[in-house]
């Protein structure tokens, strides 16, 4: 059986269980359910730490904000953090519990939401869409009645937001108004995803839609299953999908399946990331209650390139160009290089998958000293 460690290029660990993960250009930011936040650079080493107020439940970045920074939802606020300091810029209040949050590339617009749950009714009674600029001065606030399973924000500045029940389809939000566009009558909204300017969503229905360019309108992709979509990722070209009926599927952002291969367990997570044998790799979290596996399957053949089995529930997956980020629930944050990936996958790698040091990649490299990188990348 496969062990996970030996395919990471490195492994490190937060205090309690992980909750998110978040790749820049060259860091790997983390944080987990007591709010903790950790960053490390691509070699592993500890960066910064800081403390948010509960839980961290997403992240987001602007890389070419000046300087760069990070916004995290946690507990009933979000934060905005430096990201080469880790020391907090602004935070702010917002009302109910926070959850999604993104931002523009150049940190002039921060939009998150939060929601209200109520015991007595076991549901979420109303949500905000918070609008902040860079300094996190209040642009614009709304509040209505659904929860919002997915955010959106566009180049010019518009928010689209997938909705639950009472009225699904979707909220736009610009700096100006608010507007509601039904789309997907009495069809939830529960996941979504956006890359390359494309933008997915999963159904309760089973139905896999695609946002047209406009925002306007969605598209199909897919029909032909009952089961509730409760996870999904794009790469503007396949969506990987699945949710409790243990089916991973692949489909086209053109329209119909690819592929459905069956996990045998609910799908948890997933993602898709760097190319392994030259196609896309599919990363699939399943759970049963007790244990989690984590398949790595072939974006465009359905291939299952390896399995890893018997692991802690993975609570987060990330990836970006040659990386892939994994949170797990014993704190453990892995993250694992295409190069290195590949080689322990091929089996070409030696006993060790001992990484190619960029810095140096003559031919007489002392293969003793790489080891001993490899194992300190682990501590």
């Amino acid at each position: 059986m496969a062990d996970i460690s030996d395919y990471a290029w490195f492994v490190r660990d937060l205090p309690v269980s992980a909750s998110s993960v978040l790749l820049g250009k060259s860091r790997l930011y983390a944080g987990d359910w007591d709010g903790n936040l950790c960053c490390w650079s691509d070699q592993g080493d500890l960066l910064w730490t800081a403390q948010a107020e509960d839980r961290v439940e997403r992240m987001c970045g602007a890389s070419e904000a000046k300087p760069p920074f990070i916004c995290v939802t946690a507990g009933s606020k979000v934060n905005c953090i430096d990201a080469a300091s880790g020391e907090e810029r602004w935070n702010h209040q917002l009302i109910g519990s926070s959850d999604l949050v993104t931002c523009s590339d150049d940190g002039n617009r921060i939009l998150a939401t939060s929601s209200v749950y109520e015991i007595e009714l076991n549901d979420f009674i109303e949500s905000t869409c918070w609008r902040f600029d860079g300094d996190g001065e209040i642009v614009r606030q709304d509040t209505f009645e659904e929860r919002p399973w997915h955010l959106i924000l566009d180049q010019s500045g518009a928010a689209r937001m997938g909705l639950g029940r009472p009225r699904c389809g979707l909220i736009m939000q610009t700096d100006d108004e608010i507007t509601h566009l039904n789309l997907a009558e009495d069809d939830p909204i529960l996941c979504g995803a956006t890359t390359s300017g494309k933008t997915v969503f999963g159904h309760a229905s089973g139905i896999i839609s695609l946002l047209s360019k406009n925002g306007k309108k969605m598209k199909s992709l897919f029909d032909e299953s009952e089961e509730s979509v409760l996870t999904l990722q794009s790469d503007g070209k396949v969506v990987i999908a699945g949710g409790d009926d243990g089916i991973a599927r692949a489909i086209s952002c053109k329209g119909g399946e690819i592929w459905a291969v069956d996990l045998g367990q609910p799908l948890d997570e997933c993602t898709i990331a760097f190319e392994i044998s030259g196609e896309k790799s599919c990363w699939v979290a399943t759970w049963n209650g007790i244990q989690a596996s984590l398949r790595i399957i072939g974006s465009e053949s359905g291939k299952v390139h390896v399995e890893f089995d018997n692991l802690p529930r993975i609570r987060t997956l990330a990836s970006r160009d040659d990386r892939v980020a994994v949170g797990m629930n014993d704190g453990r944050v892995m993250l694992f290089n295409q190069e290195l990936f590949s080689r322990r996958i091929s089996g070409e790698d030696n006993e060790q998958g001992v990484p190619i040091d960029e810095g140096d990649s003559s031919a007489g490299q002392n293969r003793l000293s790489l080891q001993e990188k490899l194992r300190s990348l682990r501590k």
